[in-house]
């Protein structure tokens, strides 16, 4: 009896030790890809490093924008691959003009067929084989319609997998803007705030993302979390945005001698100056936006909790060494770690 009661004991508290090991193993972590939007395919040594290093198995490249002229939608800048493409797997995005869908004489068939058509020209010619294609449109409420049509079109022309951006105001009021009909979605989680001469980061605000996650929960579609990793300069004349200089940061502002620091990112012109390509004129702002690795932890963070769980994939935007150099890699494997 007493030797039965010890033997029920044991296997009870053997299962008490199973159940709490399946419980308590880590999540699965998230797979880290990188979005490409150079005309030019060819990687430096530290692109190729980093996709090395971060064992990255698909890349999201920018294969042509699409634009109207003359009221035909033609494709803008196309990609030239100045070298193969490494053993990962490709996306080929396409970026929407929303001129485009909103065009009311668009023959959205004719326009389904021609971007198929399109990226399969440049897969063969590359020797690539895309399994998905992603349409990067930031869609209204007066195109949806168009663009929503378009997708579908493009089912019927193709056997790869259709996805789409999505922006945050597109989750929180999915009742209003509309859910794409494509097998699944990148929430686009950058370009938040406005451009201007303020103080404020457009790139990333807290407040603003966080004013806007409510929705991730109940959102239909699976999505993948596009974070950024770039910066830009917004110059800025009598408190009116000039430009935006794309990939500067607060080291290359200070080298300029005709730059004043103001603050941690924001300078003045002392004197009038050709830098970076541009001529800028004396009392012009220039104020660096980008984003910290803290940061991108917090967006990390914020965004678990708030969908309550781990996306399957975090892309960043974007692959570029004036990007990646900026940051310790170790921050883009602590990104993809659930907890």
């Amino acid at each position: 009896m007493l030797l039965n009661a010890m033997k029920k004991i044991l296997v009870g508290m053997l299962l008490m030790l199973v159940v709490s090991c399946v419980n308590s193993s880590p999540k699965s972590d998230s797979k880290l890809s990188f979005y490409y939007w150079k005309t030019s395919f060819a990687l430096d040594q530290i692109e190729r490093e980093t996709l090395q290093n971060l064992a990255v198995t698909k890349l999201y490249i920018r294969y042509f924008d699409v634009g109207l002229k003359n009221g035909t939608a033609v494709p803008i800048t196309p990609i030239v691959f100045k070298e193969s493409v490494p053993q990962l797997e490709v996306v080929p995005v396409i970026y929407l003009k929303n001129e485009v869908v909103l065009y009311d004489k668009l023959d959205v068939k004719k326009l389904a067929s021609q971007l198929v058509d399109f990226v399969q020209q440049i897969n063969e010619h590359n020797n690539i084989d895309s399994q998905e294609i992603q349409l990067d449109c930031d869609w209204s409420l007066t195109s949806k319609d168009r663009f929503f049509a378009l997708i579908e079109q493009l089912r019927k022309e193709t056997e790869m997998k259709i996805s789409a951006t999505i922006r945050l105001h597109q989750v929180k009021y999915a009742a209003k803007t509309g859910v794409p009909p494509v097998d699944r979605g990148v929430l686009m989680y950058y370009n938040m705030g406005r451009i201007a001469s303020d103080s404020l980061n457009s790139i990333y605000d807290r407040n603003i993302a966080q004013k806007y996650n409510s929705g991730l929960k109940d959102y239909p579609l699976s999505l993948a979390y596009a974070l950024p990793i770039y910066s830009w300069v917004v110059h800025s004349r009598n408190d009116q945005v000039v430009r935006l200089v794309s990939r500067l940061r607060v080291a290359d502002l200070k080298e300029q001698s005709a730059l004043e620091q103001l603050t941690d990112h924001e300078f003045v012109v002392k004197q009038e100056a050709s830098m970076f390509g541009f001529v800028f004129q004396k009392g012009d702002r220039l104020k660096v936006e980008n984003t910290t690795a803290s940061q991108l932890k917090e967006m990390t963070t914020d965004l678990y909790r708030a969908s309550g769980k781990c996306p399957t994939e975090i892309i960043l935007y974007d692959l570029n060494s004036k990007n990646i150099k900026y940051y310790d890699q170790e921050i883009f494997k602590e990104m993809v770690r659930c907890r």
